[in-house]
């Protein structure tokens, strides 16, 4: 049975590191980053907002493909609403696959750190991007933006993400195992 694996956290927290680690532990699995797609679009910069949806159409109709033909997918992004949230869960039972849905959670000061060392050294193109859209000062926000995810998604399971990578990868890892 295919899997999907939400991996959802402020921008910062590990998601697309976490997702990508665990995609290469699977044969053929998908690790999906949207921002990627959404920062593939031909001026995308000119209206973010529907770059950003049709980004998610998109993705939809990569979530159908790899479910289609069995294989798994780590999904890490940034939903602080549920709508996404709910169109992969839907697109899971869809194919009879499994969904999993991971919050990260860490502190304020350590996204804060996080943030301010990849803005001075990105490690991925994306970052250079996302350094023009957060900053480290936006940290408690983005901590705070996600908690009403408690409520609204109770069946998500919150990682403590405040330690290295290979953390969150074994801790999400025993959850979905």
């Amino acid at each position: 049975m295919a899997r999907v694996v939400l991996i959802n956290g402020a921008p910062g927290s590990g998601k697309s590191t976490v997702a990508h680690m665990l995609s290469t532990r699977c044969r053929m699995a998908l690790a999906l980053d949207v921002d990627q797609i959404k920062h593939s679009l031909g001026g995308w910069e000119e209206d973010p907002t529907a770059a950003g949806l049709h980004a998610r159409r998109l993705a939809l109709a990569l979530v159908d493909e790899q479910l289609r033909s069995e294989h798994d997918l780590f999904v890490g992004q940034y939903l602080a609403r549920t709508d996404f949230i709910e169109a992969l869960e839907g697109a899971a039972e869809h194919h009879s696959a499994s969904f999993h849905e991971f919050v990260l959670d860490i502190e304020v000061d350590g996204l804060a750190r996080r943030l301010q060392g990849r803005s001075e050294s990105p490690s991925r193109p994306e970052h250079a991007i996302n350094n023009r859209l957060v900053s480290p000062s936006d940290a408690g926000h983005l901590i705070r933006s996600l908690a009403g995810l408690r409520i609204s998604r109770p069946g998500a399971i919150w990682i403590d993400a405040n330690g290295a990578p290979e953390e969150t990868v074994a801790a999400i890892s025993a959850s979905v195992s």
